[in-house]
């Protein structure tokens, strides 16, 4: 991906207890991305969600305590073409949860290790 430009924003809701080969799922797919040349990607661990199972699912703010069924959200920012190339090999993996993209205006993009 260059530095600033058009993108697009893939965002995967899931929840922590969802696994694909012994692995959780969300560290699946963000190895098949890394695998497929996105330029990055992030997880993030919510402290309350519904929707994607049976359950609403919460962290015990004040101890921290995690949840049988912890909400995740994981995000991509890329090209079109690289992320709509990703998208029909996840919805295979996604077994339960959500999918959607935005447009992304990538305003700055430095990586320097």
């Amino acid at each position: 991906m260059s530095n600033e430009g058009k993108g697009k924003l893939l965002r995967i809701y899931l929840n922590e207890t969802k696994q694909l080969g012994g692995k959780p799922l969300y560290e699946v797919i963000v190895e098949k991305a890394f695998e497929h040349g996105l330029a990055g990607s992030m997880v993030f661990r919510g402290i309350e969600g519904s929707g994607f199972c049976c359950e609403i699912c919460r962290t015990s703010v004040p101890s921290l305590t995690i949840s049988k069924c912890q909400p995740m959200v994981i995000e991509f920012i890329d090209t079109e073409e690289k992320i709509g190339k990703l998208v029909p090999i996840l919805k295979k993996m996604v077994t339960a949860g959500a999918m959607v993209t935005m447009d992304a205006e990538v305003v700055h993009n430095v990586c320097e290790f």
